[in-house]
């Protein structure tokens, strides 16, 4: 996985691990994140910690649509502290949505990963993640899919 520093741009340790029911639920009073986690209790929920610490770095919820063979990112949030500008970690959604895209590959939906953006967001999915709209909807798959693995993991696809 290729988490930044920020400052000295050398490579982090970190890992993507699923969250438990009770970490869900206690991430209600937490407040370096804006939306309500437990909401999502019904989905696949993942974090990105930075390792050895353990630090919550993301999260986020996964639906799994296998009639319509994809991966829907229902919500994906960074901790307060590594959103903007002077953010000390970067490319933790990008590491998350990468994990969304090998999830998608392992499930044999070639990838095919969607989202519902914010109308804000739209162009920033577009050019940071190549993600095409359709309708409301914006999806990567297939060569896209597979760019964002390699490019925010050390591994192949």
């Amino acid at each position: 996985m290729r988490l930044i520093d920020a400052d000295s741009g050398m490579k982090l340790e970190g890992a993507i691990e699923k969250v438990t029911t009770m970490e869900l639920i206690g991430l209600t009073n937490d407040s370096n994140f804006v939306f309500d986690w437990s909401l999502e209790i019904n989905n696949e929920v993942y974090k990105i910690v930075l390792l050895p610490s353990g630090k919550l770095l993301g999260l986020i919820s996964l639906i799994d649509y296998p009639r319509e063979l994809r991966i829907h990112i229902n919500l994906i949030e960074s901790s307060r502290e590594f959103r903007g500008k002077d953010k000390s970690i970067l490319n933790i959604p990008g590491c998350l949505i990468g994990f969304a895209c090998k999830h998608a590959f392992k499930s044999g939906y070639e990838g095919f990963v969607s989202l519902i953006p914010k109308t804000q967001l739209i162009e920033y999915y577009r050019k940071n993640y190549g993600f095409i709209s359709y309708g409301k909807q914006m999806a990567v798959f297939e060569e896209i899919a597979e760019s964002l693995i390699l490019k925010y993991f050390d591994d192949e696809v």
